[in-house]
């Protein structure tokens, strides 16, 4: 069980650090030629910072609206990291799953007449 927690803070820690390593202008993004120049007031370079064609990589050229993703208003949202309520939410309902799991197995091992 002690090499299992260090594999998953392993994972974990490289999963932090690779959005800003991948590529120069942020993770997987890569230009397919159809993209808008900022400039355009009917698309609106993408607003978000840390998204893949944000302003965070606009020295690489990066920045623009990308109609392959007009859904996220031209911004490639692969690169952004995930939102901290949703990562609250989620190692608590593992935690909170883990502790469940941990309790049942105590109760099995507990005589009939403590129950």
């Amino acid at each position: 069980m002690k090499s299992l927690k260090y594999i998953v803070l392993f994972v974990a820690l490289l999963g932090f650090t690779q959005n800003e390593s991948l590529a120069q202008c942020g993770g997987s993004y890569s230009t397919s030629g159809n993209e808008i120049p900022c400039g355009d007031d009917d698309f609106p370079c993408c607003a978000v910072y840390n998204a893949c064609n944000g302003s965070r990589y606009a020295s690489g050229g990066c920045h623009n609206y990308d109609p392959d993703y007009s859904a996220t208003g031209g911004c490639d949202l692969s690169c952004a990291p995930i939102d901290n309520g949703v990562l609250f939410l989620l190692l608590g309902g593992g935690l909170f799953g883990g502790f469940m799991i941990k309790r049942r197995r105590e109760t099995e091992l507990l005589p009939i007449s403590a129950k």
